[in-house]
Order: structure tokens, then C-alpha cells, then sequence
């Protein structure tokens, strides 16, 4: 009896064995599959991925034959230029030679075919020109024995049949079949329109850049919101990350990064609008202060001559003074700060007047003009 049990308990374990076995195989066929699988994704991808490299490797190529070219050659600050207007007369018989060539070997139907008179049209041949490039660097790849690619019938179609459609579907050259017909070029641009569309990009710029400020100008009894003494911005809706117009420079500092540190506090800060914030930044004169200079108040009230023009710019990093000098360039000065001061024994006497006058007695004194310019 027990040797029958055993019997019965060997024949499930080999019976499960068998069952084990069976779904290990099904495993293994699938895992091979997968592999098999796996093998030839990863030799298309290499195959295309060595194609492109090689396309890559042309383009590096005709880089650095371009940047080695002497500076003297014919070819030399013509980059920018179109390839009619930079090719040799070796380049143009070229290109003409292998066109011949091509309405021969390949003998397109008569609605594909280039006529002759393609030199006469500006966009046909550099449309051409492009072509036979492409033709070259297909070739070459072609004939290297290191490279096994496709190149010649990536060539053909991508660059050959398309180009010669688009010739003659895009450019007035089907007409030329029996007797040339001259392109009709198209009209000029339209300048009022073009500066009419450059002022409303530019105002949209500008409206998407001040939409991601507020504005505020550092007012005081002696500088209202008119005439404020700094222009200041912050994050919109944040009262953080301020930054602060410079009148020496004309550009946005971060105060945090300069000797600033700190805005104006909020009892001097007058908000503005994005639109006034942009009327006081382009207006560089609104912030100057200019006075003409007199020897001294007597020679002021006598009636004489100033014998220069100063002025200052109250920034907050610094307030910059400067005077006009016999040299015709401004330079600092100590003038305005001797005459508000009142300490020195001899001081200047200064008279407030506006750019405009300070414009006319430069030019009157100097015979500078131009020189109130920021």
C-alpha cells in the first residue's frame, strides 16, 4: 500500500515537472522573439542613424573647407551673397555642363525639361545651383567604399524631382518653351506699410515686457509725479525683485546687486502707469537738471556772459555732475555742489535753465551742437 502511495506522489511530481518544462519553452520562444525582435529594430535604427551621421560629417566638411578658404579669394566677404553673385565663371560653365548632362542622361518628359534660357532667371538658378550642390555631395558619399548609404536615392527623392516641379510650377519658366519669356519680378515693399508693421511689433514688445512689471517713481516735495527723481520697477503684483533705471547708463539695474540694496520707501513711491513708466524712460532729458554758469553773482548780476553750461542727474546709484569744458566734452565737476553748499568763499553762480537754452549757449559759447545729447 505505501509503496503504491509513492508511486502515485512520483507520477504527480513528474507530471508537474512536465508542466514546468512545457511553460519554460513557451517562455524561451517568446524571449526569443523578443530578442529577434529587438536585433532588427536596433540595426534599422543603427542603419539610419549612420546615414544621418554621414550627412552630418558632408555638412561639417563643407564648413570647413568654407572657413579655410584664404581671405584673399574670390569668394572672400561674400558669404552673405547669393550664389550668382559669388560663382566664377568656372562655376557657372560647371553648373551649365552638368545641366546638359542631365537633360541627356536622364531625358525627362517635356513638361519636366530645363530650357535653355535658365541663366536669365534669377530664382531658377540658384534653385540650380542648389541642386548640382546637392548632387555633388551625394555623389561623393556614393562613391566612398567606407560608407554603404543610400545617398544617391535620398538624392533623387529629395532634391531632384522636387526641385525640377517646383521650377516649373513656381517660377515663370514654362513659358520659355518656344522663345524666352524675362521674369516679371515682383513689386517692392510696400515702406510704409513695413514701418507701420515694425512700430506695431515693437509696441507689442514693449506691451508684453512692461505687463510683467509695476511701476513707480520716487516722488518728494521738490520732485512731484510730474518730474519725479527715479524710475522704479518691481514683479507685478510682488513686492519684490525692484529694479531701478539708471540715469548714467539708461539701463534696468536689480538693486539688490548694486550699492542701492533697497527701494525708495513706500511713502516715496508714486505708482505709474506702464505707459507714463515708458514716456519718462525714452524722455533722457526730463531727468537733467541744466544751469548756466556765471563767474560769480556779481558777474551775473553785471550782465556778463555765463562762461559754461553744468548739469546733473540725480541717479540712485549716485548724483553725476558735470560741466562743459573748454575742450568741448563734459567733465565732473564740484560747481553745483559749491553753489548749493553756500560754504565756499568764492562760489559759482548758477541760474537753472532749460535744455533747449542750454542747447542754444553751447552752441552761442562752444559753437557745439548736439551737445545736451544723452
Amino acid at each position: 500500500m505505501e509503496d503504491q502511495l509513492r508511486d502515485e506522489e512520483l507520477r504527480d511530481e513528474v507530471r508537474a515537472l512536465k508542466e514546468e518544462i512545457e511553460t519554460l519553452r513557451e517562455w524561451r520562444t517568446q524571449l526569443e522573439a523578443a530578442v529577434k525582435n529587438f536585433a532588427t529594430g536596433i540595426k534599422a535604427n543603427q542603419a539610419e542613424i549612420t546615414e544621418v551621421v554621414g550627412e552630418v560629417i558632408d555638412r561639417l566638411h563643407a564648413v570647413e573647407a568654407a572657413t579655410a578658404r584664404p581671405a584673399g579669394s574670390a569668394a572672400a566677404g561674400t558669404d552673405h551673397q547669393p550664389w550668382s553673385l559669388r560663382a566664377t565663371e568656372a562655376d557657372w560653365r560647371g553648373l551649365a555642363d552638368w545641366l546638359d548632362w542631365l537633360g541627356r542622361h536622364y531625358a525627362p518628359q517635356l513638361h519636366l525639361r530645363i530650357w535653355p534660357c535658365w541663366p536669365l532667371h534669377g530664382g531658377v538658378t540658384e534653385e540650380l545651383a542648389a541642386l548640382h550642390a546637392s548632387w555633388r555631395a551625394a555623389t561623393e558619399a556614393d562613391a566612398d567604399p567606407s560608407r554603404e548609404g543610400s545617398d544617391l536615392a535620398y538624392w533623387h527623392q529629395m532634391w531632384l524631382w522636387p526641385t525640377i516641379e517646383r521650377i516649373r510650377q513656381h517660377y515663370m519658366f514654362s513659358e520659355c518653351e518656344d522663345d524666352h519669356s524675362p521674369d516679371r519680378p515682383g513689386r517692392p515693399t510696400d515702406g510704409t506699410a513695413l514701418k507701420k508693421r515694425m512700430a506695431e511689433a515693437e509696441a507689442e514688445r514693449r506691451r508684453l515686457e512692461q505687463a510683467k512689471y509695476d511701476y513707480f517713481v520716487k516722488t518728494a516735495p521738490e520732485y512731484p509725479a510730474e518730474r519725479p527723481s527715479s524710475l522704479w520697477r518691481c514683479a507685478a503684483g510682488r513686492d519684490e525683485d525692484w529694479e531701478y533705471l539708471s540715469l548714467l547708463d539708461w539701463q534696468w539695474h536689480k538693486a539688490a546687486e548694486t550699492a542701492v540694496r533697497l527701494p525708495p520707501p513706500e511713502a516715496a513711491r508714486h505708482p505709474v502707469t506702464a505707459d507714463r513708466a515708458g514716456e519718462l524712460q525714452a524722455d533722457r532729458q526730463g531727468w537733467v537738471r541744466y544751469w548756466a554758469r556765471y563767474a560769480d553773482e556779481t558777474a551775473y548780476r553785471a550782465g556778463e556772459q555765463p562762461v559754461s553750461v553744468v548739469r546733473r542727474r540725480r541717479s540712485p546709484e549716485r548724483i553725476y555732475d558735470e560741466a562743459y569744458k573748454t575742450w568741448n566734452e563734459w567733465g565732473p565737476t564740484q560747481a553745483v555742489h559749491d553753489f548749493f553748499d553756500a560754504r565756499p568763499s568764492n562760489p559759482p553762480h548758477l541760474v537753472e535753465i532749460d535744455a533747449a537754452k542750454a542747447a542754444r549757449l553751447l552752441t552761442e559759447l562752444h559753437g557745439a551742437k548736439g551737445a545736451t545729447e544723452l
